[in-house]
């Protein structure tokens, strides 16, 4: 992820623009392994502001899957926060720009329980 995925500049405006990035290398990461259970790296998982959990990854995604991952898991946190206008424009858009994704199946059924 750190040579293909993470310089990626699709990757770097995304995440510079939709997220919170958080960095625990392996010997610093006891006490948010023990917290998230993290067992494998690299596992991703999206968070809320309240720090709950609401989408993983573990292991290594290309930028064409590592980007759909994470409007998934955005989508998944404003579905979880009720606030379905936002999670519908985020699937929708996840569906448009990567309908071949590994996260499409899922994004169009979280799609399907807010219309």
């Amino acid at each position: 992820m750190d040579t293909v995925t993470y310089p990626d500049p699709r990757t770097i405006e995304f995440v510079n623009r939709y997220m919170i990035a958080v960095r625990a290398y392996t010997n610093s990461l006891a006490p948010w392994a023990t917290r998230f259970v993290i067992q494998y790296t690299p596992t991703v998982i999206t968070l809320d502001g309240d720090g709950k959990e609401h989408h993983r990854t573990v292991g290594f995604l290309p930028p064409e899957e590592f980007i759909p991952s994470l409007m998934l898991g955005i989508g998944k946190a404003d579905f979880d926060a009720k606030q379905f206008t936002k999670a519908r424009a985020m699937l929708e858009w996840l569906l448009t720009e990567f309908p071949h994704s590994q996260a499409a199946a899922e994004a169009s059924d979280l799609k399907r329980k807010i219309s």
